[in-house]
């Protein structure tokens, strides 16, 4: 694990992998940490360079302040990215991280190769219920909950080794970083400006999650994005299905990348 410090005097962690262009700059979602994508860069293999990073108020990087804001995380990103000259790089995120891979490739579309989004929430928000709502933020600092719904992500009954680094990914994030993250995904009202990101874009859709949702809220608002579905997974398809993931993100990497 190494840190760097930000412009606001944030401490963040994060770790590199591999070798070669473009980086792979992977972000985690909700209540989650850089853990997640373990398997993921193990599958790439020592050719892809890759950087897992937790954001501020999760994993190593818990104890940095606020604000927990989408705009904050792709700052932060875009930071780290000019501090390690990895730029311009391939953004993968998932779910949470999948909104913030688009607010960066907004942000600093100089600084990005191409998008592979991975469950990702809309840039026009996560669409849920006031009761849905409720439900999310009841997770947030309590660890029964919190293993409840993390349950539900996966398809069929998650392998207890797996849901149990999860819920400890969970328990590591800071729960007033988790409740503010929440509201600015959750509420998120960026989706029109999403129809200028030029840069080529990969939307994974598992079966069992709202393909539906990716496909008509993300990939169509993208000029250049292809939308798949990976058959009989869930939420968690980069747990479910680690080496169908890097699988996708080598052969977009391929393509994008020939000249």
């Amino acid at each position: 694990m190494k840190t760097f410090c930000t412009t606001d005097g944030a401490e963040l962690a994060y770790e590199e992998s591999g070798a070669g262009l473009p980086t792979v700059l992977l972000v985690h979602g909700w209540q989650a940490d850089r853990s997640v994508w373990r398997e993921v860069i193990e599958a790439l293999g020592a050719d892809v360079r890759t950087v897992a990073v937790d954001l501020r108020g999760g994993g190593a990087s818990r104890n940095a302040s606020g604000p927990y804001a989408l705009e904050r995380f792709a700052a932060d990103l875009r930071e780290l990215v000019d501090s390690l000259r990895v730029g311009p790089a391939i953004v993968v995120g998932h779910s949470m991280g999948g909104t913030i891979a688009l607010r960066f490739a907004l942000d600093a579309p100089e600084l990005t190769r191409g998008l592979v989004l991975i469950s990702p929430v809309p840039a026009s928000g996560g669409g849920y219920s006031a009761k849905g709502e409720a439900y999310l933020r009841s997770t947030a600092g309590d660890a029964g909950a919190a293993r409840a719904w993390l349950a539900r992500t996966f398809a069929g009954t998650p392998d207890a080794a797996m849901l149990d680094r999860v819920c400890a990914a969970a328990a590591r994030a800071d729960r007033v970083a988790s409740l503010e993250s929440f509201e600015s995904w959750a509420h998120a009202d960026f989706a029109e400006a999403t129809r200028s990101i030029a840069a080529p874009a990969l939307v994974v859709a598992p079966q069992h999650d709202v393909p539906d949702v990716y496909e008509r809220k993300v990939a169509a608002l993208l000029p250049n994005a292809r939308f798949v579905v990976l058959p009989e997974c869930g939420h968690y398809a980069i747990l479910d299905r680690p080496q169908e993931i890097a699988d996708s993100i080598r052969r977009f990497r391929d393509v994008i990348t020939t000249p």
